[in-house]
This record gives C-alpha cells, structure tokens and sequence, in this order.
C-alpha cells in the first residue's frame, strides 16, 4: 500500500502508527512544517531498519542524505523507471 503525507511532521506520525511499517519510504528535502533531513532522522530514530530514498532537485544534499542514512538519491526530476530501478533494487539487496 502506498501512505502519503502533506507535511514532514504528519509523515513521522503516521510513521510511528503504522503497524506494518512500509518496505521503502520516499522523502524530499523541501516539504513543510520539517525538512525532509529531520524527517529521515526521526524515522530513523524510530525504526534504524526504515528504508528511506531521499529525492530532491539540489544534488549537492546527496552527500549529506547518504551519510544520514537514506539508502539511495534520486535527483529530481525523475522518471518512473529511475524510481522503479532503485525500489527494486532496494527491495532485492542493501544499496
């Protein structure tokens, strides 16, 4: 299934309540009420299993959303089978 949210405190909330935590989570850097580093953070800090593809335009953040802890980056704008390669390929193995 598929959970969206409209802010980053409403995606670490529904997070934590989720019974069934998601296989793969997508973040962006730019999102209101928290950035998307805070956000992975928390989430992290709640489940150091979640995995997290973090997304934006500004390439330069790669180095830092990597080192945090997010296992892939997809620069934006993507396409469908860029984002469709890095989630099976983080469903299969570690990236």
């Amino acid at each position: 299934s598929v959970e969206s949210a409209n802010n980053g405190k409403e995606a670490i909330e529904k997070y934590k309540n989720l019974l069934n935590k998601p296989d793969i989570t997508i973040l962006d850097y730019r999102m209101p009420v928290m950035n998307g580093f805070e956000v992975m953070s928390e989430m992290l800090r709640a489940d150091n299993s979640c995995k997290i593809i973090f997304a934006s335009a500004d390439s330069s953040i790669k180095e830092q959303a990597i080192s945090m802890g997010a296992i892939a980056f997809l620069n934006k704008p993507f396409n469908i089978p860029e984002l469709m390669n890095i989630i099976k390929r983080a469903l299969i193995t570690e990236l």
